[in-house]
């Protein structure tokens, strides 16, 4: 049960990047069939979700196909990674949290959007809350990734740990002779 569980918790990630794929075929959808309702209901079911991040490759220059295909590939590359824990510690630890923080900006973006400022808010104030998504996905996909990011670090300590145990039994072998 418990490699089941931490298995789920490594493909986190993947999901985060192959629903950005299909928020990016959603997009495609829409351009493609416009008077389709289909289209309209998965393109806005999930914009609040993942609205930022594809902006932001937007900007630099990708059209909907291209987004289709970065997120494809990273939810690709996600599922390997997940099945090879051990061999690819690394890349899962930047591949996790890239999905995370991409996730939270999203979020913070559309929690901030507002008509009109509060009269309570004072000059220097910074609202450090955490921004929740308003969608039941967001907020399950934020979960996800930050345990499959709670789960990478755990990794990366265990490992140092017993490196660290490793080198102390070396060197109490080493002062015995």
């Amino acid at each position: 049960m418990r490699v089941l569980v931490l298995t789920v918790v490594r493909l986190g990630p993947a999901l985060v990047y192959a629903i950005g794929a299909i928020f990016a075929a959603s997009m495609l959808l829409l351009a493609m069939y416009p008077s389709r309702p289909f289209a309209w209901a998965l393109y806005l079911t999930l914009l609040p979700v993942l609205r930022l991040p594809l902006m932001l490759l937007s900007v630099a220059g990708m059209g909907a196909w291209e987004l289709l295909a970065a997120f494809a590939s990273m939810a690709i590359l996600g599922v390997y990674l997940s099945f090879h824990p051990k061999r690819f510690l690394r890349a899962r630890f930047v591949h996790a949290h890239i999905a995370l923080i991409g996730l939270v900006l999203a979020n913070a973006a559309a929690s901030t959007a507002e008509a009109g400022r509060s009269g309570t808010s004072l000059p220097g104030y910074v609202d450090w809350s955490l921004p929740l998504p308003t969608a039941l996905l967001g907020t399950a996909l934020i979960i996800l990734a930050a345990l499959a990011c709670l789960s990478t670090h755990a990794e990366i300590i265990r490992g140092i740990r017993i490196r660290a145990c490793i080198d102390r039994l070396l060197e109490y072998r080493v002062s015995l002779h």
